[in-house]
């Protein structure tokens, strides 16, 4: 009997040599926030009918301009007051169809063209 215990002592310590790691593995697999890209994040959606679209989510510095040097045209309006723009934009509900930041004029303004989509009921 004593030579069945010792012949199973010595396998179960091969066993743990052979099958465990000696040290810990620095080169672990990334984390999401190491891999997602910076600034946005993109949600794609099938229909049950199959249609499909892609959300893209980004980060715009509409309001870091100097004042009198940005013209907001939101939906066809024009307005001067970044104030009024960015309160219309941070509605509840309220979805960007498309936007257009353009390089300043003779003048010095760029003109910031917004279009909002309707809001569903």
């Amino acid at each position: 009997m004593p030579i069945r215990h010792l012949s199973v002592a010595l396998f179960l310590l091969t066993a743990s040599v052979a099958v465990g790691q000696p040290r810990p593995v620095s080169a672990t697999l990334p984390a999401y926030n190491q891999i997602k890209p910076a600034n946005r994040e993109i949600y794609d959606y099938v229909s049950p009918r199959g249609t499909g679209y892609q959300s893209v989510e980004r980060t715009f510095q509409l309001f870091d301009y100097p004042d009198g040097t940005v013209i907001y045209q939101v939906n066809g309006k024009i307005s001067s007051k970044a104030s009024d723009v960015r309160k219309r934009l941070t509605a509840p509900g309220v979805q960007l169809d498309s936007l257009s930041i353009g390089q300043p004029n003779a003048d010095g303004k760029r003109l910031i063209r917004i279009r909002l989509l309707p809001n569903q009921p």
